[in-house]
């Protein structure tokens, strides 16, 4: 009797100890103040997206330029997932604005590209305008 009682405690232990469930390590979330001038950093990375913030605008049918960037959140530990907002405008820098809000997903793998994981735009006030670029990511 012990020797298939012993057994089946063991197996329950080492079932109830590692199987069934996994716990994966999450990430961390920073969010980025909105209500401050950007960091140098933030500054840096939103110019070094610069070409994939326009790709990914093209491929959503915004073709348009863009200004006044800004991160909002960033999340992950390899991959990131970025979340940022720009202001679209057509012709020189004048209305109608478009704000476009998109998280991308950075790959650790270098030979990886990165990925949108949402993608939203709307036609944005002059009030909003204003409040939108109250801190601008350059000086």
């Amino acid at each position: 009797m012990n020797k298939i009682i012993l057994p089946i405690i063991v197996f329950t232990f080492l079932l109830l100890s590692f199987g069934g469930t996994t716990t994966e390590a999450k990430g961390k979330t920073e969010i980025i103040p909105q209500n401050q001038f950007p960091s140098l950093m933030e500054r840096a990375f939103l110019r070094s997206l610069g070409e994939t913030i326009l790709d990914i605008m093209s491929k959503h049918g915004d073709n348009q330029l863009f200004e006044y960037g800004r991160i909002e959140k960033i999340s992950g530990n390899d991959p990131y997932d970025v979340s940022l907002r720009v202001i679209g405008f057509e012709g020189a820098h004048n209305p109608p604005y478009k704000l476009i809000r998109m998280t991308i997903r950075i790959p650790g793998d270098k030979d990886a590209n990165y990925s949108v994981l949402s993608y939203s735009h709307r036609p944005i006030s002059d009030k909003e305008f204003d409040k939108l670029t109250e801190y601008p990511a350059y000086d």
